[in-house]
């Protein structure tokens, strides 16, 4: 069985508008990675275009910390195109991400990684959503019709505190580059047949910063690629049902 000692965790944290936010993140990140006593780790704050102080901040936590780097992005990207940056550069055998808006407490990290040596994947599901009504709702309604619609059953798909083994992104392509992103990883997964432990996690309330999720927009979006995404894989659900 593998201990702590023999795991490489890559971290990386999309971070936008979060000049408030990502030097707490980091800082307990570092803090939670040494106590851990990983065989070597490495954290990437991905900085996406931000209109506030968010970059200097992080070039400060880079120039602090040797195992920390930034990736800047002179232009906002958006959400999906950064999660898929992280993932897909990650240099070590598993990737850890949480976003850089200080929602989820970090010391949770040591017991994702205690369960790395029984599953390929630790997903994070938010115990009590620090939420509008509105968003609580709709974040509802989208894991019913991701259940209904991929036949998973995942809790909390968008959940942004997971481990994932790396080699999976090697192993997959994604369409989207937008806020569906995360669904997309997870339901290719499982139809590899990846294995996943789901853990709860406490959610903190956004302090600072701007939270650009929800919006319509997005949220059109994400129904068309829901839609252009069954199809694609009807077969394969169709398959994975008769078994």
């Amino acid at each position: 069985m593998i201990t702590n000692k023999d795991i490489r965790l890559s971290v990386f944290f999309p971070a936008y508008y979060d000049e408030k936010n990502i030097d707490k993140v980091v800082h307990k990140a570092v803090e939670v990675l040494e106590e851990l006593q990983l065989k070597d780790y490495e954290v990437t704050i991905i900085e996406d275009g931000s209109p506030d102080n968010t970059a200097e901040v992080a070039d400060k936590l880079a120039a602090q910390y040797p195992k920390v780097k930034v990736v800047h992005h002179e232009k906002n990207k958006g959400y999906g195109a950064t999660l898929w940056e992280g993932f897909s550069t990650a240099r070590f055998e598993y990737v850890f991400y949480t976003d850089g808006d200080n929602q989820f407490d970090l010391n949770e990290l040591k017991k994702f990684v205690a369960l790395l040596p029984f599953s390929d994947m630790v997903v994070g599901y938010r115990k009590k959503k620090q939420y509008s009504p509105y968003r609580k709702l709709t974040s509802f309604v989208y894991n019913v019709i991701l259940r209904y619609a991929f036949d998973i059953d995942y809790i909390d798909i968008d959940c942004a505190f997971k481990i994932i083994k790396t080699e999976l992104f090697k192993n997959i392509k994604v369409n989207t580059k937008d806020a569906f992103i995360d669904a997309e990883i997870m339901i290719r997964a499982e139809l590899l047949g990846y294995t996943f432990t789901e853990l709860g996690v406490k959610h903190l309330p956004r302090i600072d910063g701007v939270s650009t999720a929800a919006r319509p927009s997005i949220i059109f979006r994400t129904i068309r690629e829901i839609i252009e995404l069954r199809k694609e894989l009807k077969k394969d659900i169709i398959a994975r049902r008769n078994k």
